[in-house]
């Protein structure tokens, strides 16, 4: 029976390092060819600690503990979760504008011409280029966030003077049911009236105002974040709120629409019990080896009885000793199966003095 019961136990325990490695994998959805992770773990262990796993190969890691890291270690039952940004599935066809004037519409104009420094004189405008002032003898001169140099490329905008107007927009396809990051970066070309702009989901804002710096050249990102729901396409914008004619110009760079995966784990940690034993006394004959455990409790563990040899003796058998050696016991809660570390007790089994011979005068 102890052997089916050891047996048994070691399956379960089998079972757990697999649940538990599964941590790392990931739920893959057909849907549109995108990988989707969406699952809670639920996990039961002993101990004091355990390290908990993000799927390997991503960035950009954020627990709720605060830590960046692709692995945590939690000293403490509770519920903990992880999340990143997919970036290389970024819905964004040219985010980057390195293709020009392409895979995206605007409510602005692109004024006829070749560019030059006065080509965005006008409000309501804007030009694919790689510094504001080749077409604006007023913009600033800086380079693209994504490259920082001269080979990169950016959108610059001539500010319209009324609100609402389309910047920047695309329609773009999505998986149900899924969080996704939107994501831009601004850089005032003129620092008079800097530009406010609004985050766009079919139509509707999203977000709290986009407020640019007076700084000019200065790189600022911008985010927010949009649950799907039941939709799978989404048309994205950046509307422009400032009627400023004045002022009102800046550039954008490095767009991103790109799913949010987040995991949720419950934690619970059980601590294995603590094992205390005591010498045992020299004996004759016979000894109980459940004598030298102190607080010895049957009804809340179950105790397992080794020889020097490492086979398991019965507890009927271990409460009657009747050979010297070291034993080892071990306790295993029954409730968490929770198995304590081995304590050993040597025993010493003295023979019981043989009667004298007594003869009669």
């Amino acid at each position: 029976m102890k052997k089916l019961y050891k047996a048994l136990f070691t399956a379960k325990t089998m079972l757990l390092v697999a649940l538990w490695l599964f941590i790392s994998a990931f739920v893959s959805s057909s849907h549109t060819g995108i990988k989707r992770y969406a699952f809670f773990f639920d996990t039961t262990l002993c101990g004091s600690s355990v390290t908990l796993n993000a799927t390997t190969g991503l960035t950009n890691y954020k627990w709720s503990t605060g830590a960046t890291t692709q692995s945590i270690n939690v000293t403490a039952s509770g519920n903990y979760w992880w999340e990143t940004i997919d970036y290389t599935n970024n819905k964004v066809v040219n985010g980057t504008f390195t293709s020009g004037n392409t895979g995206f519409t605007s409510s602005y104009v692109v004024p006829p011409g070749a560019q030059n420094n006065s080509l965005l004189y006008p409000e309501g405008t804007y030009a694919i280029t790689k510094d504001p002032n080749n077409v604006h003898s007023g913009f600033s001169s800086f380079y693209d966030h994504t490259t920082s140099n001269n080979s990169g490329k950016m959108m610059v905008i001539n500010g319209a003077s009324v609100a609402n107007v389309t910047v920047w927009s695309e329609n773009i396809t999505v998986a149900p049911n899924t969080n996704y990051l939107f994501s831009v970066w601004f850089a005032s070309a003129h620092p008079a009236s800097p530009g406010q702009l609004n985050f766009s989901i079919n139509g509707s804002p999203l977000g709290t105002t986009i407020q640019l710096s007076t700084t000019t050249g200065v790189w600022q990102n911008f985010t927010t974040t949009w649950n799907s729901g039941s939709s799978t396409t989404a048309t994205i914008g950046l509307i422009n709120q400032n009627t400023a004619a004045s002022g009102n110009d800046f550039a954008m760079d490095d767009v991103v629409f790109a799913p949010i995966y987040h995991h949720d784990i419950a934690v619970t940690l059980n601590p294995n019990p603590v094992l205390t034993v005591t010498a045992a006394p020299s004996s004759c004959a016979v000894y109980n080896l459940t004598n030298a455990i102190s607080g010895y409790d049957a009804a809340t563990y179950t105790y397992v009885f080794k020889d020097a040899s490492n086979n398991v003796v019965s507890t009927t058998n271990a409460q009657a000793i009747t050979v010297s050696g070291t034993y080892t016991v071990t306790a295993q809660n029954k409730v968490t199966g929770c198995i304590s570390a081995a304590k050993s007790i040597t025993v010493t089994i003295n023979p019981v003095p043989s009667k004298p011979n007594v003869t009669s005068p």
